[in-house]
């Protein structure tokens, strides 16, 4: 079974995001005191992968968790699962709802990133029960409704 391997809160500007061991999430809303929260239900949190930083390590760019701009990162590839399937993060359950695009805030870190990583950030999920999640937790893939 998967897992949270790291969880990130951005309040101010910038990358990147802060780590916590917990995320509250609210349905409909997003992370509790995270930036982007409120704005897009269908970008109320970014769930990436762990494959995005080994690509980027493989090409010499040592990134730290949460330079992605994600809020989750999980031990699974979100880009290898069709738009909308359900994850069950925690006590929340995640709706994935669109492709992240790269941004040229990620060439802070190295100019080849947002090419690097096109299409492959990470994707922008939903949140359709809220609660709280935490490091370490499971991640249930449900079937794609």
């Amino acid at each position: 079974m998967s897992r949270i391997l790291s969880l990130h809160l951005g309040q101010g500007e910038g990358l990147p995001k802060p780590q916590v061991e917990a995320l509250t999430l609210v349905a409909g809303f997003g992370a509790l005191g995270d930036r982007h929260a409120g704005k897009d239900p269908d970008r109320a949190v970014l769930v990436a992968g762990l494959s995005a930083y080994e690509k980027a390590r493989k090409a010499g760019i040592e990134l730290p968790y949460g330079a992605l701009g994600e809020n989750l990162l999980l031990d699974l590839d979100p880009h290898e699962l069709p738009i909308g399937s359900r994850l069950r993060v925690g006590e929340a359950l995640l709706e994935l709802a669109q492709v992240c695009t790269v941004c040229k805030s990620l060439s802070q870190f190295d100019l080849r990133l947002p090419k690097l990583l096109y299409g492959g950030r990470g994707i922008y999920a939903r949140v359709l029960e809220g609660g709280v999640v935490q490091v370490g937790d499971p991640v249930e893939i449900l079937v794609n409704v």
